[in-house]
């Protein structure tokens, strides 16, 4: 991909110019025939072999006229041609651009704004994390170039024609016929035509078979640079709205991107139907408006302009356990070296573990979800040691996490939940109004003996939802499976246990027993319900086991979302929409039988895995891969397997 985009679009600029200029330009074979003509009206050859018939002005527009037509006619069929070719890409083009007319470039070949608006967009691939594999750039590439030698090919042979007057223009303005099958005789004559006289009219004869050559040349030439150009439009529709390339368990491979446009054709083409003209305007509205996704091109640009200053070298083999505060040596001052390469202030140079380098480290531990305790140990070197190259890497599949989101577009006002980094965010109108700490599923291998799955059933999932409901002094209703292996042994072990916990068991009118736990400290949701329909029955609750929210990387629940601090997230929704202030609230708690608040407003809700984030300082932050999705995503071994099936016989014992 080295010449794409810059030399080549350098090399459309550069032959609009020469199209506009007089100046003498280099000879090539494509004005061979028109020089020798020229030079035969000036000083006629015995030895020509072929002499050149001379044709009147009326002669020649007649067969450029014939010509203009033929690649008129044509042209429905070297598209089809060129739509056949493109494989999956071939429905939409067919749908989309029936007119054989390139949307991007002109007749005369140069790139509209449009066209070059999109260029702009296509180099800027990088920034959002996509794989550019799919977009054809070295056939865009080839398809550009080849367009501008093309017009320099032309316009060296109008200049050779430069030394009879006239010819020149009028050589030009069959090239603008043959490109745009709109001329006429009167036009070549008010180009100059009508004064070229006897040497002219052979020199123009001469060099009128390489121009209606020429012309057909570039024609095609233009065609195949614009499907080119709208084959990347595909992929970008694709790419933006369709493909989930990054996601743990709807992976989507790259075969099946590929035939995504065949597939989704009506859709694609529902979202381009009236980009003509405003393409790149258009494409640009396919961006998440997540706020974080700006932010994370951002960190793009940062961590690659480090990548390519060189990034840094892994720190030496540290020959104790830990360092700390205090201590002088060499791993010391590579360790200060290095995170000063990072941008952190570290102070000057040296050996020493001050108090500058102690602030730069607890500093770097927390921005990477570690103990933010200044003792330097395995963890905080192994995070140290990631290049700057695999840091952009992490970033870019940030970005398509977000991309493949269903909380992509979240709206003004809503909670955001983010697994790797057990955080939980309340928006509006694009700012950050609320923060707390959650506690997300944990990554072990469980059995639930009801479903007959094993693996990691207890990780919370990706999806979004709307919360309609905060309950106060929530009842908990225990599985089967948890009353079974968890509840009943302990009752039996325990007769109290019942009371003390807080437990009921009812027998409903069919004779059903029910059993539950009462709101109050025991209860394992806490004070607090936030709830909203979703087949994972997957909500965020209160806990009674706070001591976990001091833990840096906070993964213990089954799969529900524990908050830290939820009576002060129920005063925010509720204050909101029911006007319900912290007393009111705190006062339906302590009465410990269930209050369900139905909102008027429900609130979107939505809960996902990115492993970097940008802070409201602007700092990049990079959390835990918890769950693996990010290494399984780099060693290519998605979609992840969470959880099978298992027989029945083989949970016994447990």
């Amino acid at each position: 991909m080295r010449h794409l985009f810059r030399p080549a679009f350098v090399l459309l600029i550069a032959g609009a110019t020469a199209c506009g200029s007089r100046e003498e330009a280099p000879k090539r074979k494509g004005a061979d025939v028109a020089e020798s003509a020229a030079a035969a009206a000036a000083a006629p050859s015995e030895e020509a072999a072929t002499p050149v018939a001379t044709l009147t002005l009326t002669q020649i527009a007649a067969q450029v006229a014939a010509e203009a037509k033929k690649l008129h006619d044509e042209e429905p069929a070297l598209a089809a041609k060129l739509q056949k070719a493109a494989g999956p890409d071939a429905k939409v083009l067919k749908s989309l651009y029936g007119d054989p007319a390139p949307r991007f470039y002109g007749r005369d070949g140069q790139l509209g704004e449009d066209g070059q608006a999109l260029l702009e967009l296509l180099a800027q691939l990088d920034r959002h994390g996509l794989d550019k594999s799919g977009y054809r750039l070295s056939q865009i590439d080839a398809a550009t170039k080849k367009v501008v030698e093309l017009l320099a090919a032309e316009h060296e042979t109008q200049v050779a024609l430069e030394k009879t007057p006239h010819a020149a223009l009028t050589a030009a303005a069959i090239s603008t016929w043959l490109h745009t099958s709109q001329g006429s005789e009167a036009e070549l004559a008010h180009a100059g035509g009508d004064q070229l006289g006897q040497p002219g009219l052979l020199a123009l004869s001469g060099a009128l078979p390489q121009l209606l050559t020429q012309g057909r040349a570039t024609r095609e030439a233009i065609d195949l640079a614009d499907n080119e150009l709208s084959r990347a439009v595909i992929r970008y529709v694709v790419d933006f709205t369709l493909a989930k390339p990054a996601h743990p368990l709807l992976y989507t491979p790259p075969a099946a991107v590929r035939k995504l446009a065949e597939s989704q054709a009506d859709k694609i083409v529902a979202t381009l139907g009236a980009a003509k003209g405003h393409t790149a305007e258009v494409l640009k509205k396919l961006w998440p408006t997540h706020p974080q996704y700006l932010l994370l091109q951002g960190a793009y640009d940062t961590y690659k302009k480090l990548a390519d200053a060189g990034g840094w070298q892994p720190l030496p083999k540290l020959t104790t356990k830990k360092v700390q505060k205090g201590e002088t040596n060499p791993f010391v001052g590579a360790m200060r070296e290095r995170l000063r390469l990072e941008g952190y202030e570290v102070g000057p140079a040296g050996d020493r573990y001050d108090d500058t380098l102690l602030e730069a480290v607890k500093t770097f531990q927390a921005r990477h979800q570690l103990e933010s305790d200044g003792v330097v140990g395995k963890p905080t070197i192994v995070e140290l040691d990631v290049p700057a190259e695999q840091r952009v890497k992490q970033i870019q599949l940030a970005l398509e996490r977000y991309r493949e989101s269903e909380g992509r577009d979240p709206g003004e006002y809503y909670i955001w939940v983010n697994i790797a980094f057990q955080q939980l965010w309340v928006y509006d109108d694009g700012q950050i109004i609320e923060t707390h700490k959650v506690i997300c599923g944990n990554n072990d291998t469980d059995t639930d003996q009801q479903t007959l799955v094993k693996g990691k059933i207890n990780r919370t999932r990706m999806f979004s939802q709307k919360m309609t409901r905060v309950i106060l002094a929530p009842r908990w209703y225990p599985t089967q499976r948890v009353i079974e292996l968890e509840i009943g042994p302990k009752m039996a072990k325990d007769p109290l246990f019942k009371e003390k916990e807080g437990y009921v068991m009812e027998v409903q009118p069919d004779g059903k027993e029910v059993v539950y736990q009462k709101g109050g400290k025991t209860n394992l949701l806490g004070d607090v319900k936030f709830q909203g329909p979703n087949k994972y029955n997957i909500y965020l609750h209160d806990t009674p086991f706070r001591a976990l929210f001091s833990k840096v990387r906070r993964t213990f629940s089954h799969g529900c979302i524990r908050v830290q601090n939820p009576v002060e997230l129920a005063e925010l929704i509720l204050g909101r929409d029911k006007g319900m202030g912290r007393q009111a609230i705190k006062d339906a708690i302590a009465e410990k039988e269930e209050v369900e608040v139905k909102l008027q407003t429900p609130i979107p809700v939505h809960i996902d895995y990115a492993s970097v984030a940008v802070d409201d300082e602007g700092r990049v932050q990079f959390g835990a891969d918890v769950y693996g999705y990010d290494e399984a995503y780099f060693a290519g071994a998605l979609p992840v397997e969470e959880a099978k099936e298992y027989k029945a016989a083989s949970a016994r014992g447990l």
